[in-house]
């Protein structure tokens, strides 16, 4: 229960940032390609300091990583709400950054490790904190529009996200049990090096896959709220359309737990996927709003999917192999917004074509491993999967 309001405070707070956290960079004075900029430096950052904070975690315990993490996103948002330059929003990213590295990885090794005594009950604990964390997104959302209806600056949603994750860092540190597990000696740190380099070598023949799937992952969520304001929304209803496109996502999640995906649902959801990013961008309110609901559930639909054919391709150093792979897909996908917010800069529409087709050599291979796995004994769909 203690963990479950942990989640709830830091994404209640969250959900106040993210429905207008791009138009306040561009109110503050930035263009769509320096927003782009930084938003991109987020998951720079975090890809580069993922590894190191795993060891560090392994070092000083998971709770006290939680709790560094929890502090840099406090300070990060802190820096966002008074952010009125470029290298103020670059501090913010980078503060931001550090902080998922921190907390992603030591958050369900703390479920996992120090507050589960049973620990088949990891699969329902970690299904119930997934309900908690959206619920608390899109609560978050739907009160930040009600926010601004009520004071028209949009600060105002930044300064009680910031004062919700400095409250959120105080309850890590007074709240959460502390960590059973603390693993101190050299021996264990450096059987966790050698893990990472034979799993650094085991990706070589999977980076195809980790491409292809971030490139399947990048949303062009740098583009929304621009074009949201573009075709006559207020900021101040940011929030509760948010909400709505948080509710579709989980929508696509809910159908997804009990699929057998097969080679026709991927080649008729995919080109829907594609067909709803691409007319976000039109000029029409609610086209945009129907076509952006529809390729969210269609994403986050396959996201399970992606899941799935990635952990079953795995075999061998799971843990160490898909940290290698979020970074990738950080990587990548810092990358992909950074492109994007340039493109953005010319032309929104434009932004969008760019990335459907940059997906569309990435949904050609994913279709080519499916058929692989479905069809080669050495790689199996039909083995149980572990996500």
């Amino acid at each position: 229960m203690k963990y479950y309001i942990k989640v709830a405070i830091e994404h209640f707070g969250f959900g106040l940032m993210i429905p207008i956290s791009i138009a306040w960079k561009l109110q503050s004075g930035l263009s769509i390609g320096q927003a782009a900029f930084t938003e991109s430096l987020i998951l720079l950052t975090t890809a580069l300091f993922e590894v190191p904070a795993g060891f560090i975690a392994d070092k000083i315990s998971n709770k006290k990583s939680l709790l560094i993490g929890a502090v840099f996103q406090a300070a990060a948002t802190i820096f966002l709400a008074a952010g009125n330059s470029l290298t103020i929003f670059v501090i913010a990213a980078i503060l931001s950054g550090t902080g998922w590295a921190f907390s992603t990885g030591a958050d369900e090794a703390y479920v996992h490790d120090d507050l589960l005594k049973d620990k088949r009950q990891y699969q329902k604990t970690f299904a119930n904190i997934t309900i908690v964390d959206e619920a608390a997104t899109v609560m978050g959302m739907a009160f930040s529009s009600l926010l601004l209806l009520v004071v028209d600056d949009l600060r105002w949603p930044l300064i009680v996200a910031a004062a919700l994750l400095a409250v959120h860092a105080c309850y890590v540190q007074f709240g959460l049990p502390h960590s059973r597990r603390h693993v101190t000696n050299t021996e264990s740190l450096y059987m966790t090096w050698r893990s990472v380099r034979k799993a650094l070598r085991q990706t070589v023949p999977l980076l195809p896959l980790l491409v292809a799937l971030a490139l399947i992952y990048e949303s062009g969520r740098i583009l929304w709220q621009p074009h949201m304001e573009n075709i006559g929304l207020s900021v101040a209803s940011f929030g509760l359309v948010f909400a709505l496109y948080k509710g579709a996502a989980i929508v696509g999640s809910i159908l997804a737990r009990h699929k057998d995906f097969g080679l026709r649902d991927l080649l008729v959801a995919f080109p829907v996927m594609l067909i709803a990013l691409v007319s976000f961008g039109l000029d029409q309110k609610v086209v945009s709003i129907v076509a952006l609901t529809i390729f969210l559930a269609t994403e986050n639909y396959f996201r399970v999917y992606m899941s799935t054919i990635l952990n079953r391709m795995i075999t061998d150093q799971r843990a160490a192999m898909l940290s290698l792979a979020s970074s990738t897909r950080n990587i990548l996908g810092g990358g992909l917004v950074w492109a994007a917010g340039a493109v953005a800069t010319r032309s929104i529409q434009l932004a969008l074509i760019v990335l459907a087709l940059a997906k569309l050599p990435a949904v050609a291979y994913l279709l080519y491993t499916h058929y692989r796995v479905r069809t080669h004994k050495d790689v199996s769909l039909d083995e149980p999967a572990s996500i």
